[in-house]
């Protein structure tokens, strides 16, 4: 019997439709969840394609006036100039390893003029709540600088002490730089860089940025996790229509093997009764009794009778 013959019957119409219902849920969100893993991917591809690139200079990824591409960000460049010291910029609640800290930008003017913004580092954060303790000094005069590209951070409004801004966005980081240097700000370059490596190297210096993991997130896993959902809202259906006919089955077997199986005696019951042989049947003794009844007043009958005749014969003789 084909599971299909159950779409004759309104309720298990009905429960397909549900189980369909849920698993084009389910595939709409596999599918959901599939688009934000490609574009985790795609975030995930500059890092994992240009981090650990070779240095090129920097007019070959970020001419004058040209925007950072989005495919070019981490990309490692090379570029000599000399730091605007004076010009430094801390960046608020950068925490490392549970420890609250600030970057530290200083902008490396180039010999056309412009200024790369340097993301130099992390120093922690000192006893008081406004600023660090120290903020190593950048090396003086011409310095070779290797760091990787990025590209603005998303703008967060708030408020901050003078040479500190809360993310490095392009009007947060304009404003800041041109406080203590009005010349230099509009002809900072796109993004920033993050220090990898300068020659030549100071004393002291902030802590280097660390290398990003690579995260893809959950989304993989959720992605097979709804459409196992889906899968299983459909075998669930398919399952139970089985059992059904299953048991319709034995149903019509036991009712086609009834009719034998009726003649057998249960257990414990009683035998049948035993056969009686035919013979000659005796009369009821309702039918016996009222013959004899008849002949006794037939008898007492005849006696009145005759007693009756000798009376009338003695009459006549006395008249």
């Amino acid at each position: 019997m084909n599971v299909l013959r159950l779409l004759r019957e309104p309720r298990w119409v009905r429960g397909l439709t549900l189980a369909l219902l849920v698993a084009l849920v389910c595939c709409v969100l596999g599918r959901w969840q599939w688009h934000r893993r490609q574009e985790r991917l795609a975030a995930n591809a500059p890092l994992t394609q240009n981090y650990h690139a070779d240095a090129v200079d920097l007019a070959e990824v970020l001419p004058r006036g040209a925007e950072l591409d989005e495919d070019r960000v981490w990309t490692p460049v090379r570029v000599e100039g000399t730091y605007d010291d004076d010009a430094t910029v801390l960046v608020r609640n950068r925490p490392r390893d549970e420890t609250a800290g600030y970057d530290v930008l200083v902008p490396l003017v180039l010999a056309d003029g412009t200024a790369l913004l340097v993301d130099r580092g992390w120093v922690p954060a000192g006893g008081s709540s406004e600023r660090p303790d120290a903020v190593p000094a950048a090396p003086e005069g011409q310095v070779t600088v290797t760091a990787r590209l990025r590209r603005w951070e998303a703008d967060r409004r708030g408020t901050a002490p003078k040479g500190q801004i809360a993310s490095i966005a392009r009007d947060a980081v304009t404003a800041a730089v041109a406080a203590s240097s009005p010349g230099l700000a509009p002809e900072l370059r796109d993004g920033y860089a993050v220090l990898a490596a300068e020659d030549p190297s100071p004393a002291s210096a902030p802590a280097l940025a660390v290398e990003p993991a690579v995260d893809e997130g959950p989304h993989l896993a959720y992605t097979v996790q709804w459409f196992g959902f889906a899968l299983t809202a459909l075998v669930v259906w398919v399952v139970a229509g089985r059992r059904e006919l299953e048991a319709r089955r034995q149903e019509e077997a036991g009712d086609h093997a009834g009719d034998p199986a009726g003649d057998a005696i249960p257990a414990g019951s009683p035998g049948p009764e035993p056969a009686v042989t035919p013979g000659p049947v005796p009369d009821p003794p309702s039918a016996v009794r009222p013959a004899r009844g008849r002949s006794r007043r037939a008898a007492r009958s005849g006696v009145d009778e005759a007693a009756e005749d000798a009376e009338m014969d003695a009459v006549d003789h006395r008249s």
